[in-house]
């Protein structure tokens, strides 16, 4: 006999929030709130590679400490962050199924001195549930 909650699996969808991030968020800001059930994939950014003395780094997370999902990636050696850059994710958390609506924080960091440019676009890029939030790939 077939399973009659078979139709209500399937595929889940890919989904791309693109929001702005820059120099200026220096204290953690909320850009996007995924929705529960949703897995998070990976962020990808694209833009102008920060001009700081030393070092710049941007976050993101769920919370103000914006650090969660991806910690310190570069936006200023070698031009990081100038054309597509996917940005390593904090292991274990990315592709874990939401429990809740998640906001999504930025916060961008430097040493050295003050940066006068840097900007990007980042793209949040997870997946949807399905009707019934199943946890399955």
């Amino acid at each position: 006999m077939a399973d009659k909650t078979s139709y209500l699996k399937g595929p889940k969808q890919v989904v791309v929030k693109t929001r702005s991030a820059s120099i200026a968020d220096t204290t953690a800001r909320q850009i996007a709130t995924l929705p529960k059930g949703s897995r998070l994939m990976g962020f990808l950014i694209n833009g102008v590679a920060s001009d700081a003395v030393t070092t710049a780094t941007l976050g993101f997370g769920n919370t103000s400490a914006a650090n969660q999902y991806v910690t310190g990636a570069d936006v200023k050696t070698a031009a990081a962050g100038v054309g597509p850059t996917l940005l390593a994710g904090v292991s274990g958390v990315m592709g874990a199924v939401l429990t809740t609506d998640t906001p999504i924080f930025v916060k961008y960091a430097d040493t050295g001195g003050a940066a006068t440019v840097g900007s990007w676009k980042a793209s949040i890029i997870y997946n949807t549930g399905n009707v019934t939030n199943d946890d399955t790939i």
